[in-house]
């Protein structure tokens, strides 16, 4: 077996336990919805501001746009893994605090199943919960305080199927239908203390999701001269459901003994979420320069979650990407390598006491070859920050990194004998 596709086995096997042991978050904000939305395009769309609307290539997968794996060369075949790491500080008003996270990014595949027919495989995270919030308060009336300590984890997955059709040259269409699936565990514990007496009560939610959803893209490269080209892209996600069912138990707790007051009780409910919107464009210079930029809405305040409608806004997002690869030459290293910026910023789809729960990062990184070969290790950083301290609400700043392997293979070709 091939050496690469032998480390690529380990490495899922070992990514796979670490996804069921490490939350990707502990953003107190992934308690709203469906939790913090991932991002998982690809290795090189994360060092280039998360773009990939209008990018294409024939040795990095794309999945930001199923239209993009058009670029795929015949005969070859492209598999993409990465894996994160994410250091944030949490502070409001009074206190602060350190995390770290980590997790699967993506596992992702692309392939050509005829001369103008592609397809494309991907399973990855796409929404993460892993929060702790304590509170003080006092019951109305008195001057009794009692404590609550919100805790949630888990989160969805999505895997999903992807077509994409050369309609000519320049021309290329793309669908991606996918389903989404995962569970939520949210506790609430109120505790309060009278006469020397505990009273405790706690309630635990299990929350099952599942649903699907089809999206849809396209992209028109335009050339301009013999080494530079236009490319135009564009993405839809049509309106999906989400079916979830809650199971939810209640225990209450006095002195040392205990008394479930409702157990395993079932409640079923469909979520409708937006319609993405978005559009991108990218410049291409010879195989060294590479320039893209992206916009995309999500219209959340159409969208029916279990949070108010009131804390819901519609989703901008603007990113920005560069890459540059000197002289290809392959006997220098440096010369090989694919040195990239970026930047994002997201308004958010949550709006806190009238404070939109806003993102924004600067991306940056290197593609690094693999023994001279097509195929490259990427890594990328990501300096950002998310959220305010207004309003009592947490300013969280961030440093992510992100490590994936773009692995290139010619595993069409016939043997040829003499």
């Amino acid at each position: 077996m091939n050496l690469k596709i032998t480390i690529l086995i380990l490495v899922l096997i070992i990514q796979g336990s670490l996804t069921y042991a490490q939350n990707n978050t502990s953003s107190p904000y992934s308690g709203f919805g469906i939790g913090e939305l991932e991002m998982s395009s690809g290795g090189r769309n994360s060092a280039m501001g998360q773009t990939g609307i209008a990018l294409r290539s024939n040795l990095f997968l794309n999945l930001g746009n199923p239209a993009s794996l058009t670029a795929i060369e015949r005969q070859s075949f492209l598999f993409d893994i990465g894996v994160n790491m994410e250091y944030t500080n949490l502070a409001n008003s009074s206190k602060s605090v350190d995390v770290i996270d980590g997790n699967l990014s993506w596992v992702q595949m692309g392939f050509p199943i005829s001369k103008k027919l592609f397809g494309g495989l991907s399973i990855n995270p796409r929404s993460s919960v892993g929060y702790n919030v304590y509170t003080t308060n006092t019951i109305d009336g008195t001057l009794t305080p009692y404590s609550s300590l919100y805790e949630g984890t888990g989160g969805l997955s999505e895997a999903s199927g992807l077509l994409a059709l050369k309609v000519s040259p320049y021309i290329s269409l793309g669908v991606k239908a996918g389903y989404l699936w995962g569970n939520v565990a949210q506790t609430i514990n109120q505790s309060v203390t009278i006469f020397s007496t505990s009273y405790t009560l706690i309630q635990e939610d299990n929350i099952s999701y599942s649903g699907g959803y089809v999206n849809l893209g396209t992209q028109i490269s335009i050339p301009v001269t013999k080494k530079a080209s236009f490319v135009l892209g564009g993405v839809a996600g049509l309106t999906s459901r989400l079916n979830s069912e809650t199971s939810t138990t209640i225990t209450k707790t006095y002195e040392s003994s205990s008394e479930v007051m409702a157990s395993d009780v079932k409640s079923n409910n469909s979520m409708k979420l937006p319609i993405d919107l978005g559009g991108g464009i990218s410049f291409l210079y010879g195989p060294k320069w590479v320039a893209s930029f992206d916009f995309k809405q999500s219209n959340w305040e159409n969208a029916s979650l279990n949070i108010s409608s009131r804390k819901l806004s519609t989703n901008s997002s603007y990113r920005g990407g560069l890459e540059f690869a000197p002289k290809n030459d392959p006997s220098l290293f440096r010369n090989v390598a694919r040195y990239r910026i970026g930047y994002r910023y997201d308004s958010g789809y949550l709006k806190l006491y009238n404070n939109e729960i806003h993102e924004q990062a600067a991306t940056f990184g290197v593609g690094l070859p693999i023994k001279k070969g097509r195929s490259y290790a990427n890594v990328s950083f990501e300096v950002g920050s998310r959220g305010t301290k207004q309003s009592g609400l947490v300013k969280e700043n961030f440093v992510k990194l992100n490590c994936s392997f773009s692995l290139w293979e010619n595993w069409f070709s016939k043997r040829q004998y003499d």
